[in-house]
């Protein structure tokens, strides 16, 4: 058996409150997760959960319009698995909570009460709408990872962090992210196939329908997850003839395989931030040198003390070797936590852009 991509997650920290003054970093918190979730386009979202149940869970979303203003609009109720259309036109997704999220993020708890299924945030222009699966889709087997095979076609028009929702025939109202799809390793398993980010509650077949859009997913396993946080999120470079400014957020990276170990790990900055190094910036990566590290620093815009090995430098792809990760269990005692820093040159140009980072290794 081996660990899969899916099953290597990036976590967010108990301190990520997305602004210059306050506390960052501390111990790993499972209930968040880390996207770089991006729009396709200008428009309006919609909230919704795999669960009929969900009837009473809160969600909110903080974003940039389209002359990039932070926009943060009240709270919605979900109505179970059918969708609540949101009133707020947004460029670009920052981060969204929802019921019973934990303490010190950009978000408090929206109240209500906590899902029992997974949640999402999907742009409501649909990038694939009412198409149907082919027979292909498969649960992981220890030899491919959880798949969903797409109508023919469909495979060119995923990206990853992309939400897929089945909405008919056979397994509907599931939703997952997209984790793998052609361009990153899931077309060795064939045309119009995608790695998705768990395993299916219900296989889907030539019957299913399906629905992709851009958004966020909040998983409620291996971990309940009630946040979804892009880092760096309002960060900005000094005016031209200023001073160069640095940023800092902690992450942690956990093996959620509960048997297999993940060993010799390593997370490889894939792509670099479009633009960034051009313009006199950089983004460098430092791992914590033990096992659940739970230092702080005393804000974004200063450096992390004790506990931190030396950060990389210089633009993609990059190996970062990750020290003490040996984890063969899905708990918070065998994360790897490592520190993000992201430099800004005075003057540089806001850019819609993210990283791509890979968590890679062996296992035994």
């Amino acid at each position: 058996m081996s660990v899969w991509p899916q099953e290597v997650q990036i976590y967010g920290t108990a301190n990520m409150p997305e602004a210059d003054a306050l506390t960052v970093g501390g111990a790993v918190d499972l209930t968040r997760l880390v996207s770089f979730s991006d729009m396709a386009a200008n428009g309006l979202v919609d909230y919704v959960s795999s669960s009929a149940s969900d009837t009473a869970t809160k969600m909110q979303i903080s974003g940039l319009d389209a002359s990039g203003i932070q926009q943060t609009p009240a709270a919605v109720t979900l109505t179970g698995t059918t969708k609540v259309a949101g009133a707020q036109t947004f460029n670009r997704l920052l981060y969204g909570v929802s019921s019973g999220a934990t303490a010190n993020g950009p978000l408090a708890n929206p109240t209500g009460t906590a899902a029992v299924g997974d949640t999402a945030i999907m742009a409501h222009t649909l990038t694939i709408t009412a198409h149907t699966c082919q027979t292909g889709s498969a649960n992981f087997t220890g030899v491919t990872p959880p798949l969903i095979k797409l109508q023919s076609g469909d495979g060119a028009s995923i990206t990853l962090g992309m939400v897929i929702r089945t909405t008919g025939g056979t397994g509907p109202s599931q939703l997952r992210i997209a984790c793998s799809t052609s361009g990153t390793g899931a077309g060795q398993y064939g045309t119009d196939i995608i790695a998705v980010n768990r395993n299916w509650s219900t296989v889907p077949d030539n019957t299913t329908t399906y629905e992709v859009a851009c958004g966020m997913v909040f998983p409620i396993l291996p971990n309940p997850v009630t946040a979804v946080i892009r880092p760096f999120s309002g960060v900005s470079a000094d005016i031209i003839g200023g001073a160069t400014r640095i940023y800092y957020e902690k992450f942690g990276v956990l093996n959620t395989d509960a048997t297999t170990a993940w060993t010799a790990a390593t997370l490889i900055k894939q792509i670099d931030p479009a633009g960034l190094y051009a313009g006199g910036g950089a983004f460098d990566i430092a791992p914590c040198t033990a096992l659940n590290d739970t230092n702080s620093a005393t804000n974004r815009q200063t450096a992390p003390g004790t506990g931190v090995g030396a950060y990389s430098s210089g633009a993609a792809p990059q190996t970062i070797t990750l020290p003490a990760q040996t984890s063969a269990a899905n708990t918070a005692a065998q994360v790897q936590c490592f520190w993000a820093r992201l430099t800004l040159a005075a003057g540089q140009a806001p850019a819609n852009t993210s990283v791509d980072l890979r968590p890679s290794g062996t296992t035994t």
